[in-house]
């Protein structure tokens, strides 16, 4: 049975307070996702495979973060577009459609980075298996391919729509992640990319970390990776299940959460307030995985804050030499104009 709804309701208390948590996460997301994309390319020692791969990290939080709805969704409710216009702008933007590909991208990066400490500190002497520059360009490439290709169903199901429904956020767009009554095909795809892309991810996660902690916890010294001492072992540990606890907290409940919906009746009314708000809630934890990653993987790390410290302090000394130029300018300035008042009461 279809249920009308009333979508020209005035913004709520609950509009506001996701609406400035998600301004918060995406300018402070976005902050930290430029900072280590520029200390990245702008620092040659740290031109190195994993590297790489975090700058790619990088690079797909930072989308996702920039075509983030979440901190004007509230305003769509009373937004009329055009089926062609309304399709497009759906799919770049109100949709969550762009989010995707980036959301998927990210997550295989995060394997292919698990993968890749796994093989270096577990397996250190295969070397069939390790990155080089030219592996992790083309790693990237297929990461972005894989993505897009993934996403793909859920660019052609986003679509503008008049139907609006409460539980649809009121929005204009017609998308597969919601808990409307999808078709079983849209159930289908909701169920099996959360299987393949947020649960299995998180297992192969786990478990190159956890085998990463066995063999620097126990394994043999002279195994490790140049010889670590046991307070780099300590911060590469906490860096690494700091990374994975991070990954399964943010993202895996919103998989649980579309593991549920599609095996209940989301038209019963006293269940729609609780779906809409546990909805907004698992979203906005999914989102804050793009805010968080930066400050794992930069903030933790000794290369970053020390490339960081290097860089506020090249452009520090590059303002204070701009300071100094302007002072002695106006200095110059100052010394001509007195000459020529001086010359002029001569005269």
């Amino acid at each position: 049975m279809n249920r009308s709804y009333n979508c020209s309701l005035p913004i709520s208390t609950e509009d506001i307070v996701f609406a400035t948590l998600y301004s918060l996460i995406v300018f402070f997301g976005v902050l930290g996702n430029v900072i280590v994309i520029t200390i990245v390319r702008n620092t040659p020692s740290m031109h190195t495979p994993t590297n790489y791969l975090l700058l790619n990290l990088a690079v797909g939080d930072l989308i996702a973060l920039l075509f983030c709805p979440g901190f004007y969704e509230f305003a769509l409710k009373n937004v009329q577009l055009g089926a062609t216009v309304g399709d497009v702008m759906c799919k770049l933007f109100f949709g969550n459609a762009t989010v995707c590909v980036v959301w998927d991208a990210s997550i295989l990066t995060l394997c292919v980075i698990a993968i890749e400490r796994f093989i270096g500190i577990v397996k250190p002497f295969n070397n069939d298996w390790a990155l080089t520059k030219k592996r992790v360009s083309l790693a990237i490439v297929i990461i972005w391919v894989m993505a897009v290709s993934s996403s793909f169903p859920d660019i052609l199901l986003t679509k503008h729509t008049n139907n609006r429904s409460r539980l649809h956020f009121c929005s204009p767009c017609a998308r597969p992640w919601t808990v409307l009554n999808q078709s079983f095909l849209v159930k289908t795809y909701t169920v099996t990319h959360s299987v393949v892309l947020i649960v299995f991810p998180s297992a192969i996660i786990l478990f190159c970390y956890i085998s990463v902690f066995s063999a620097l916890k126990w394994g043999p010294g002279d195994s490790l990776p140049d010889k670590m001492s046991r307070k780099e072992t300590q911060k590469l540990l906490k860096l690494l299940v700091s990374l994975a606890v991070a990954f399964c907290v943010l993202c895996l409940p919103f998989a649980g959460f579309f593991f549920y919906v599609p095996a209940h009746d989301v038209r019963n009314p006293k269940s729609e307030a609780s779906l809409l708000l546990t909805l907004r809630i698992v979203r906005f934890l999914a989102f804050s995985n793009s805010f968080v990653n930066p400050l794992l993987y930069a903030a933790q790390s000794s290369n970053y804050r020390l490339a960081l410290k290097k860089y506020s302090r090249c452009r520090n000394n590059a303002n204070d030499g701009r300071d100094q130029s302007l002072r002695m300018a106006n200095r110059s300035r100052k010394y001509k104009r007195d000459h020529v008042v001086k010359a002029e009461e001569g005269v």
